[in-house]
């Protein structure tokens, strides 16, 4: 785990509002098929998903997904833009398997007990082409400074 400052990130992105789970997959897949479509996938490429409702407390059938990639201010054609919160972020590396990503969850508590988590923003889940050619993904706990 490592610490990093989030400051001034603008996402262009699509949301889905329901039941998390594959669905939020198929709104990764669309996503990823509007950046073709745009010619801007390629190795700088950012992507974003964040989780915005916790299942505990919010109906399913309420709960919003957002799925986006990091642009300037201009935004992308066809995507709503929208602003990442600035702050300290918790960065954790995961294997990129559903295996992977279970664990993280599972584990999540045992992973943040020393860390003064900001529960009034959402965790970030964040794909760099980098990390996904090595099969890992990061996950981004907010933190309160």
């Amino acid at each position: 785990m490592r610490k990093e400052k989030f400051t001034n990130i603008t996402i262009s992105y699509m949301r889905r509002i329901g039941p998390y789970g594959s669905k939020n997959i198929e709104l990764m897949e669309s996503l990823k098929e509007h950046i073709k479509s745009k010619d801007l996938f390629n190795d700088q490429l950012v992507i974003l998903g964040i989780a915005l409702d916790d299942p505990n407390n919010t109906p399913p059938n309420q709960l919003r997904y957002d799925v986006g990639l990091i642009t300037g201010e201009d935004g992308v054609e066809g995507l709503k833009t929208r602003k990442i919160d600035d702050g300290l972020y918790a960065i954790f590396e995961v294997e990129h398997t559903q295996e992977g990503v279970h664990s993280f969850w599972e584990n999540i508590k045992e992973l943040t007990a020393n860390l003064n988590i900001d529960y009034q923003r959402p965790i970030l889940e964040r794909y760099t082409m980098r990390k996904i050619k090595n099969h890992m993904c990061e996950f981004c706990v907010p933190l309160i400074e």
